[in-house]
């Protein structure tokens, strides 16, 4: 599996969203902090993209956006957001994981609610 469906699998299954946005502008590379604190570096970035904005309350979800917009689709995919087409953006990951995430409440307001917590 690629590395980018392997991070938008990431952010559709367990929600690991990006915290921090590096521009460099030389090189154009963004380097990309995600809640699991590993960084992905990703090449070829036009400075004027939504995400690298940081006055964008919306970055995380314009980087998401922006990678389904590079996915390369072929004829037989019914191009859903679940689909395993290459996406064609030149990245590498420059920092592993560090940080392992809890597991989402679904339901805390029930589950605070059964426990006594709000009653």
């Amino acid at each position: 599996m690629s590395l980018h469906i392997q991070i938008l699998r990431n952010y559709y299954e367990n929600r690991v969203m990006p915290l921090n946005f590096e521009y460099h502008e030389e090189a154009k590379t963004v380097d990309i902090e995600f809640a699991d604190r590993s960084v992905v570096r990703y090449y070829d970035i036009a400075p004027t993209v939504a995400f690298l904005d940081s006055r964008n309350p919306a970055r995380a979800r314009d980087f998401f956006n922006y990678l389904e917009s590079m996915r390369l689709h072929n004829l037989a995919c019914p191009i859903t957001g679940n689909c395993d087409c290459r996406i064609d953006l030149k990245a590498e990951v420059v920092l592993e994981a560090t940080r392992e995430l809890p597991e989402p409440e679904t339901r805390p307001l029930l589950v605070s609610q059964q426990s006594g917590v709000h009653t």
